[in-house]
């Protein structure tokens, strides 16, 4: 179950003219928490997650269910640290980088595409609905992908919504933000609803809200320069 637990944490971790200089906060840390509802079950999940500008290092300290730390920087390299067991794993790979992470690209004051581009994605279509600005992509030619239309809607700048949809218009996923506050000169939004639909009409629904921002010199150094203790045991490199 603890595996079920770090895995489900970690794909929804790693799932960011509006460009914004960001040179104030060299590091930045949230209090998260994170409630997980599936198939009529409830995971409570609780942290911390720190960001360093310095080499796009994005940490994640989770508290409850149980204590562990994973950091993933922009080249792809991912490590985990289980606490109880004084153990880590590493793995790397481009879809693991930080920068693959929403989370990454409103930390870098991006909040234009949300790196769409960068996972293979073009713009065909924007348009104007009430208010919000209405940007359709679609997949590059050739990228395999099931993901064949994706819509991204912008409000005053801000992106508050997002919706994935597949083959014969069926709709796979949305994600909403909201709750946006200035930090610095970051926007970020502290409350993001994701939803995800799986078989027999079911869907995942993951809400994550953030508090207690702090930046620069207020951040705890332990964390976002975290180090795997010497003696703790490899249990699987990739």
């Amino acid at each position: 179950m603890q595996c079920f637990y770090k895995t489900f944490f970690f794909i929804c971790l790693v799932n960011t003219c509006f460009s914004q200089a960001v040179s104030d906060v060299s590091q930045l840390s949230l209090d998260f928490k994170s409630r997980i509802l599936k198939k009529s079950k409830y995971i409570n999940i609780s942290g911390e997650v720190y960001f360093k500008k310095s080499g796009s290092v994005l940490t994640t300290h989770l508290v409850a269910p149980f204590e562990s730390v994973t950091m993933i920087d922009a080249n792809g390299d991912v490590t985990n640290y289980d606490f109880k067991e004084n153990s880590f794993s590493q793995s790397s790979s481009a879809l693991s980088s930080s920068e693959s992470s929403y989370f990454w690209f409103f930390l870098n004051g991006r909040y234009n595409d949300l790196g769409l581009p960068k996972i293979g994605y073009v713009i065909k279509e924007t348009k104007t609905d009430e208010g919000f600005f209405v940007t359709t992509w679609v997949p590059k030619s050739g990228l395999q992908t099931s993901v064949l239309k994706i819509e991204l809607v912008h409000e005053k700048s801000l992106p508050v919504y997002l919706e994935f949809i597949g083959a014969k218009n069926k709709k796979l996923g949305k994600i909403y933000f909201s709750n946006y506050t200035k930090i610095g000169k970051l926007y970020l939004p502290l409350q993001i609803n994701e939803f995800a639909y799986i078989e027999k009409g079911d869907s995942i629904i993951t809400t994550k809200t953030y508090s207690n921002p702090k930046t620069n010199e207020a951040v705890k150094s332990n964390f976002v320069d975290f180090k795997i203790p010497k003696n703790a045991k490899i249990i699987n490199i990739k």
